[in-house]
This record gives structure tokens, sequence and C-alpha cells, in this order.
């Protein structure tokens, strides 16, 4: 009975993860990450190549551009920091750098193809706003 009980939450708690995985999860996450490198690493959106950007090849996504591979841009960025307690360590998966690994293959190729997507947002977002930012006007309107 036990076991039957068990089994059953588990079903239902994997069905509601797969569920999770969707663009604007994968967004909302992307959008934490970016604000993250906005305060730790400015200007890091015009370091990236978007038309490269994979987040699934540990050397074209966001990390792996701005610090040579993703292993090492988890420490660079300090998302990882062995150096204090456990818990200032920070989660690639809550803030976009990483794909939910724990759902099956599937479902990880899917996450990480919105998180692609969503991470080409952000830097387009980004780009835009500079652009406009530095945008001079030619001529003052007359009245």
């Amino acid at each position: 009975m036990l076991q039957r009980v068990l089994t059953a939450y588990r079903h239902r708690r994997r069905e509601r993860q797969v569920l999770s995985v969707t663009l604007d999860a994968a967004r909302l996450r992307a959008g934490r990450g970016a604000s993250y490198l906005d305060a730790a690493d400015p200007g890091w959106h015009a370091r990236l190549d978007a038309a490269s950007l994979e987040l699934s090849d540990g050397s074209h996504c966001v990390l792996g551009q701005l610090h040579g591979e993703f292993r090492q841009g988890l420490f660079r960025a300090r998302i990882l920091d062995l150096s204090s307690a456990p818990l200032a360590s920070l989660s690639p998966v809550d803030l976009g750098f990483q794909a939910r690994r724990d759902l099956g293959d599937e479902i990880e190729a899917l996450d990480y193809a919105y998180l692609t997507r969503a991470w080409r947002e952000e830097i387009a977002s980004r780009t835009e706003s500079k652009r406009l930012a530095s945008r001079v006007p030619s001529q003052p309107v007359a009245a």
C-alpha cells in the first residue's frame, strides 16, 4: 500500500516538473541570470555572439562565451564559490545557465532549446536598450 502511494506521488511530482519546463519559465530563469550578470559583469551582453549561442554546448553557452568554458564560467562568474559555505553558491539551473537534468534527455533538450531562445532575447533586449540610450538626437525639433 505504502509503495503504491509513493509511486503515485513520484509520478505526479515528475509530471508537474515536466509541465514546468516552458518557454515562459526559461525566460524567467534567463532573466534572473542576466540580472545577476548585469551586477557581476556589466556589459557582458556585448561580448556574446547571439547567433552562435547554444546553451547545451559548454563552449557556446553564455558562460562558455564569456569565460572559455561553462565550468570555468561557473567559478569565474562566482556562481559556484567553493571558498565559502555551500549555501553561498547559486544554482546554475535557477539562473538559466543550465537545463534541468533530472527529467530525462528529451525534456533536458527541450529546456536547453527554451533557454537558448530566452538568452538570445535577453541579449537582444540589452543590446537594443544600449543602442537607444546612446542615440544622439539629430536636431532639436522647433516649436
